[in-house]
C-alpha cells in the first residue's frame, strides 16, 4: 500500500481560502475504496476530525479542501487600550497542523490508517480576495529581511488622533530585536527616535502599538531607548519600522490630524489578512435609535364592589416587548484613492470595533450592501460615510 501526495496547501496559508490536497493511491480499484484524511491540529496527539474522501472518477486520485475543519480551531486577536506591552501574541490567529492519509477499502471494510505523513504546516484567520490568494507569497510578510511588509494593506500617511488606538500585525522572525519610531515636526524635521522592545512576544503572529494612544501606554520598561511620551505635542507625523540584525521591514508613516469642529472616532477592524487596521473618522457623528414594540389587548377589571367604574387610567393595551437598537453614522474627511481601496476591507469586515475612550464597543455590522471604490480621475475629491448597526440590543421595562 502506498499513498502519494500530489499537491498540498502552502506552508503559511489562509485558513478562509481553499486548502486543498491531492493525493494518489495504488489500491483505488478495490472495493469500497476511500481515503481516509486525519487532522492533527497544534501538536495535539488527537485527531481533530476524520474524512473519508471518495476518489474521483476522472483520475482516481483523492482531492480535499481542509479549511473549513482549520477554520473552526480559529479566532482573533485585537489589541486593548488598556495594554502596556511594547509588543503582543496574536496567539488566536495562527495554528500548527498535520495531516495523515490512509486508506478504507474491501467487502468488509477495513481501515489503513496514518500510511503517509504530510510535513507540518500554518494556517491563519486570513481570507484573500482570488488574485492575491492566487499569488500569496508568505515570504513577503516574512520579517527576515529587507522591506517585508506587514499584515496590512493600509496605505501610508494614515491620519490618526492623539486618542486614537491601533497595532500593527506582522509575522515574527527571532531577528526582530526593537521597533522604531521615528517623530518629526510639522515641517517634516526629524525629532527623535524611540525604540519599543520587541523580544517578549513568541508566537508566529504578534502585534505592536501604531497608533498614538496605544504608543503612549507602553510602559517605559519595554522601550529600550527613549522614554514616554513616545507621540508629544511636537510630534506631526511619526513612522515605525522593524529592525534587528541584518533586517528592517517596509516603513508605515502617520499623521497627526484633529478635528477643529467636530469630534472624532476611530474604527478598529479586522482586514483581509486577519490583523486589525484602524481608520479615524473626523466629520463627527449622528446616532439613530430604531424602536420595536409589541402589545397586546387585555381585559380590565373594573367591577368595584356592586358596581362597574370607568376610568380614564384603564390600560386596555399594554407593551409587553420593548426593543431599542442604536445605529451610528460616521463620516470621514476627504479620503485618497488608495484609502478608498482599502476600505473595502473595512465595509467587509466580519469583526469591527468602535473605540470610545479606552473601550472597545462591539459593533454587528456595517449597514452596506454595495461600496464603490473611487478615483481621482473620475471623482476628484471624495469622503466615506459609514453607517454602524451596534453589536447589542437594549430593552426597556415590561408590563
Amino acid at each position: 500500500m502506498a499513498i502519494v501526495i500530489n499537491a498540498n496547501p502552502k506552508d503559511f496559508a489562509p485558513v478562509y481560502n481553499k486548502m486543498e490536497y491531492l493525493i494518489t493511491s495504488d489500491n483505488t480499484a478495490e472495493p469500497n475504496f476511500a481515503h481516509l484524511v486525519d487532522i492533527y491540529i497544534n501538536g495535539s496527539a488527537t485527531k481533530t476530525v476524520r474524512l473519508r474522501i471518495p476518489v474521483r472518477p476522472s483520475d482516481s486520485k483523492g482531492k480535499v479542501d481542509i479549511h473549513r475543519v482549520l477554520e473552526s480551531a480559529l479566532t482573533s486577536n485585537v489589541g486593548s487600550p488598556t495594554g502596556t506591552a511594547g509588543t503582543y501574541n496574536a496567539a488566536n490567529s495562527s495554528l500548527t497542523y498535520i495531516v495523515k492519509f490512509g486508506e478504507e477499502y474491501g467487502t468488509t471494510v477495513v481501515q489503513y490508517p496514518n500510511l503517509t505523513t504530510d510535513s507540518s504546516r500554518k494556517a491563519f484567520n486570513a481570507s484573500l480576495e482570488k488574485r492575491p490568494f492566487i499569488n500569496w507569497d508568505v515570504t513577503e510578510y516574512e520579517l527576515d529581511g529587507i522591506t517585508k511588509k506587514f499584515l496590512t494593506n493600509m496605505p501610508d500617511n494614515n491620519k490618526v488622533s492623539i486618542n486614537s488606538h491601533g497595532w500593527l500585525y506582522y509575522l515574527d522572525d527571532p531577528a526582530i530585536t526593537y521597533f522604531n519610531v521615528n517623530g518629526y515636526d510639522a515641517s517634516g524635521n526629524f525629532l527623535y527616535a524611540t525604540q519599543i522592545d520587541a523580544t517578549a512576544a513568541t508566537t508566529d503572529i504578534q502585534f505592536v502599538p501604531s497608533s498614538p494612544a496605544s504608543l503612549n501606554n507602553i510602559d517605559n520598561a519595554n522601550i529600550t531607548v527613549g522614554s514616554q511620551p513616545i507621540i508629544n505635542s511636537n510630534i506631526a507625523s511619526y513612522n515605525i519600522q522593524a529592525r534587528g540584525v541584518g533586517l528592517y521591514s517596509e516603513t508605515k508613516t502617520f499623521v497627526i490630524e484633529e478635528s477643529c469642529k467636530y469630534n472624532s472616532n476611530t474604527l478598529i477592524f479586522q482586514n483581509n489578512l486577519g490583523a486589525f487596521d484602524s481608520f479615524t473618522f473626523y466629520k463627527g457623528d449622528m446616532s439613530t435609535t430604531d424602536i420595536e414594540r409589541k402589545d397586546m389587548k387585555v381585559n380590565v377589571d373594573n367591577v368595584v364592589s356592586n358596581d362597574i367604574v370607568y376610568s380614564m387610567n384603564e390600560r386596555e393595551k399594554v407593551t409587553y416587548y420593548t426593543k431599542k437598537s442604536e445605529t451610528i453614522k460616521l463620516m470621514s474627511d476627504w479620503i485618497t484613492e488608495a484609502e478608498s481601496n482599502w476600505l473595502l476591507e473595512l465595509i467587509s469586515s466580519p469583526e469591527i470595533y468602535l473605540q470610545e475612550g479606552n473601550e472597545l464597543t462591539a459593533v454587528a455590522k456595517i449597514k452596506a450592501t454595495n461600496y464603490t471604490k473611487k478615483k481621482v480621475v473620475r471623482d476628484k475629491l471624495f469622503k466615506i460615510d459609514v453607517e454602524l448597526e451596534l453589536g447589542y440590543d437594549d430593552y426597556r421595562q415590561r408590563m
